[in-house]
């Protein structure tokens, strides 16, 4: 009955951790936030493009990291701003970070939400994290631990990362929602200070307090499949009422194009009319001295 018991358990909660040895981490967060650069720091080798070129696909990169065989998958970064982006744009974004999912089979130790401590944190962007790692289902959070990249520790104002997080409303109900858990990559590391196995020891507890399971590919690439149709059916009814206003604002300029020519010819017959009128009324001024005169030289002629 005990073994069971824990079969069942395993099943409910995600993959045994013991029929997947090697350690998987998906990388999320917005675009610049440094995704890059976590990757290639917690791999010790330039796995991934860092400074300039941004990421567009999922890819996955393996490495053996302190005696662990560790694969990172980087994704794609949101905008904070989607000023010029269509919805169908802001799809394609979601639909690749989901699809990181298959490249990390049977599933994912880890989601590290990445966050740049130099970007202002509102409540803006929580709702933008929350957004993108319920992408990944409702147990996402169980698996998710916060990454803080710090270029330059005058960022702390003299204080300390703990201290910064209590002070920032926001960004302490993420760590919250996060089971408390967060880390930090800094640039430049106190000396002897080892930043990647800290944050590989804070996985392992993570891991452990979820009974040595993981976040599953199949259940959450099955969601993204079915969030897809969801996905597909709004923006084609998107595109619909879009064609339709288009329609009717095409409709509304004709009309009023209609209306302009109209006034221009109804102007145009006015200043003819106009003109006619002052020709006609010169005519009849003009002073009868003249007259004679004209007539007197036609009978000399």
């Amino acid at each position: 009955m005990d073994e069971i018991t824990e079969v069942s358990h395993c099943h409910e909660q995600g993959i045994c951790l013991s029929d997947c040895p090697n350690l998987r981490i998906v990388l999320v967060g917005v675009t610049e936030s440094g995704k890059s650069a976590v990757g290639n720091a917690i791999l010790g080798k330039k796995a991934f493009d860092e400074v300039g070129i941004k990421t567009r696909m999922s890819f996955p990169c393996q490495g053996l990291v302190r005696g662990q065989q560790v694969l990172v998958v980087d994704t794609p970064g949101w905008e904070w701003f989607n000023i010029n982006g269509s919805s169908a744009s802001v799809w394609s974004v979601k639909k690749e970070i989901m699809r990181s999912m298959s490249l990390c089979q049977p599933g994912a130790h880890a989601l590290l939400l990445v966050v740049p401590l130099s970007f202002s944190f509102s409540q803006r962007e929580h709702r933008a994290v929350e957004e993108h790692v319920e992408l990944f289902g409702p147990e996402a959070w169980s698996y998710s631990l916060v990454l803080f990249t710090i270029l330059n520790r005058k960022q702390l104002r003299g204080s300390t990362l703990k201290q910064e997080v209590e002070l920032n409303m926001e960004l302490h109900s993420l760590v919250e929602k996060c089971g408390g858990r967060f880390h930090a990559l800094y640039r430049n590391p106190k000396a002897g200070q080892d930043q990647v196995a800290g944050l590989l020891a804070k996985i392992k507890k993570m891991m452990a307090t979820n009974g040595e399971t993981m976040l599953s590919s199949e259940v959450v690439l099955e969601q993204a499949r079915e969030t897809e149709k969801e996905e597909l059916r709004r923006l084609e009814e998107e595109q619909k009422r879009d064609e339709k206003m288009q329609k009717v604002r095409e409709a509304m300029k004709a009309k009023q194009l209609r209306r302009s020519r109209r006034r221009m010819d109804q102007q145009t017959l006015d200043e003819e009319e106009q003109k006619y009128s002052a020709r006609y009324n010169n005519s009849i001024d003009q002073p009868l001295s003249g007259r004679s005169s004209v007539r007197q030289s036609c009978k000399q002629q």
